[in-house]
């Protein structure tokens, strides 16, 4: 006979989480200059409205007033393009940090090579000097 499990109103109300992060938001450059014509024509206590029915931060309309003033906003941005838009740079890249592993380690084995290159050369000095003593302990 099977055992019933008692339901709870966590079990009831479960969702399972999100897969993936939210996506993120981009803005044209015509949007951005309406934001930021309408902010900075809002009267002081009603721009905090404006960035509220937007979803925005006081930051973002900075930022964007800065790139008006600049002439910037709407130009080919200067960042880096990220790894994820560009596949074979993340390739490229990896396969340097690679490269640079491999270099990194043979310079390392190399200087462990000749450190026991120069041991077992004193070692070889060492016996040979013995064996001498030995020899001239047996005359």
């Amino acid at each position: 006979m099977e055992a019933s499990q008692p339901t709870t109103s966590t079990q009831e109300t479960f969702e399972p989480p999100r897969t993936g992060r939210p996506a993120r938001r981009t803005f044209s450059a015509e949007y951005k200059r309406r934001i930021v014509a309408e902010y900075d024509q809002a009267p002081a206590g009603e721009k905090g409205r404006v960035l509220r029915r937007e979803g925005l931060y006081d930051s973002s309309v900075k930022q964007w007033r800065a790139q008006i003033e600049a002439g910037t906003l709407g130009t080919v941005s200067k960042n880096k393009p990220r790894a994820g838009q560009f596949p074979e740079q993340a390739r490229i890249a990896e396969l340097e940090k690679q490269i640079s592993k491999l270099e990194s380690d043979a310079v390392r084995k190399d200087k462990v090579i000749a450190d026991r290159h120069a041991a077992l050369e004193v070692m070889g000095k060492g016996v040979a000097f013995l064996e001498a003593l030995s020899k001239k302990n047996k005359e």
